[in-house]
């Protein structure tokens, strides 16, 4: 018997190699098997033989012990995918909530990548707007230089204009941190995303890196230039209706003109923003003259109207002196696009660590199952080869006890006792 349990475990790990749970156990061998001592009705099954065969007196024991195995296979195969069911069951489980939390992280994250684009997009736009203005000053110089088109450069100078707004505006509402003022407040964009899984989000506060402008005249009339083309419409106050012009043969029109050349600087005051400006909204009729405020937002560069065309050298250099506080303007929203960028990185870190733990986690949930799936096998195979060992020992105690009796079957004594107990 020793032998025999000793070989259990090697026996019981070599053929649980590769094997299909259902059928598991039925992949070991039987090595040897009880007697009816085992079954139901025993003492009918042992005794129920008549004549003078042992093996008819004993009854078919072959043949007991494979039907006995066979239940014994069938009943210890049930038992183990069952308990492989269980751990299948809590491990789906576990991985499933681990799966909804990674998508959820995910979700969020793609939030947070989005972010990083719309940084990396005012960045890039930044940098484009410092160019234009590099290439503005060169505008502004070429006016003044003998030989040159005065008129040509300063349409450039106005369409260099046009290209910071156009930088600015490149974006949409909901991913544009350079552009899309508030028409009322002229207050900066802003960027809301969520940040993890809870109700933490994450809001950058945009810059502005174009150049806007309106005039507010002493009779409510605001003039409000649309930034990335050359035309200005009067409206009845802020975000008011559109006013319209009456020309002199009774006509109505639109009370709006060109940028280009509909606007002529009469005065302005830098300190007190205090602006007069004549505005013609029909070339050949006089101008409508507006005295009012100017309110500027952006960098501050304006067309070329605002600085009289270039005519002089003060109207050049004031030209000048804005482009260097645009500068100034555009390196400081490089640097709020850069604290913005900070922040999206340290989100993104913290998503990505998140997601990297419940990867983790994931793959330590498998390997758990499989391991507790192994273990589960290796403990049915020994449970099952354990117990053929203990049943061939019974078999061979059977078989001592056969030998025993075969010579008194003849005598009359023990064929009485044996009738009595039949």
């Amino acid at each position: 018997m020793a032998d025999s349990i000793s070989s259990v475990n090697t026996t019981a790990n070599q053929a649980l190699t590769s094997q299909p749970a259902s059928g598991i156990l039925s992949q070991l061998p039987i090595q040897t098997s009880g007697s009816a001592l085992l079954g139901t009705g025993a003492a009918v099954s042992v005794l129920s033989g008549s004549g003078d065969d042992p093996g008819a007196l004993f009854g078919n024991i072959a043949g007991t012990q494979s039907t006995l195995f066979k239940q014994v296979q069938a009943n210890a195969n049930a038992r183990l995918a069952e308990q492989l069911k269980q751990i299948n069951d809590v491990a789906a489980q576990k991985k499933q909530a681990l799966n909804l939390e990674m998508d959820r992280w995910v979700t969020v994250k793609a939030q947070i990548n989005n972010a990083e684009i719309y940084v990396s997009n005012g960045q890039d736009a930044a940098d484009e707007v410092n160019q234009l203005l590099l290439d503005m000053r060169s505008s502004i110089a070429q006016t003044a230089q003998k030989g040159e088109d005065p008129k040509f450069w300063r349409e450039k100078f106005d369409a260099q204009v046009n290209s910071i707004n156009l930088q600015a505006e490149s974006g949409t509402a909901a991913s544009n941190l350079v552009g899309n003022l508030n028409p009322v407040d002229l207050s900066p964009n802003q960027i809301e995303y969520r940040s993890d899984l809870g109700s933490g989000s994450t809001t950058l506060t945009g810059t502005y890196i174009g150049t806007n402008f309106r005039i507010t005249g002493n009779d409510g009339t605001v003039w409000v230039p649309d930034t990335q083309a050359d035309f200005i419409q009067a409206y009845k106050g802020l975000q008011g209706e559109a006013q319209t012009y009456t020309t002199a043969d009774g006509q109505k029109i639109a009370k709006a003109t060109s940028t280009r050349n509909g606007l002529k600087l009469i005065s302005y005051n830098p300190k007190t923003h205090d602006i007069t400006v004549n505005i013609s909204v029909v070339p050949t009729e006089p101008p409508v003259v507006v005295t009012g405020k100017l309110d500027t937002n952006g960098i501050g560069v304006m067309q070329s109207w605002f600085y009289n065309n270039f005519a002089t050298k003060a109207d050049r250099d004031r030209a000048f002196a804005d482009i260097n506080k645009a500068e100034v303007s555009v390196v400081s929203a490089k640097g709020d696009l850069q604290r913005s960028a900070v922040q999206v990185g340290m989100d993104q870190k913290r998503a990505t660590q998140a997601l990297n733990r419940l990867g983790t986690a994931s793959a330590d949930a498998t390997a758990a199952q499989q391991q507790q799936q192994q273990d589960t096998k290796v403990k049915a195979a020994q449970q099952y080869l354990a117990m053929q060992a203990n049943l061939q020992n019974l078999q061979s105690v059977q078989s001592n006890y056969l030998s025993a009796f075969s010579g008194f079957i003849d005598d009359p004594f023990a064929q009485a006792s044996l009738d009595l107990i039949a």
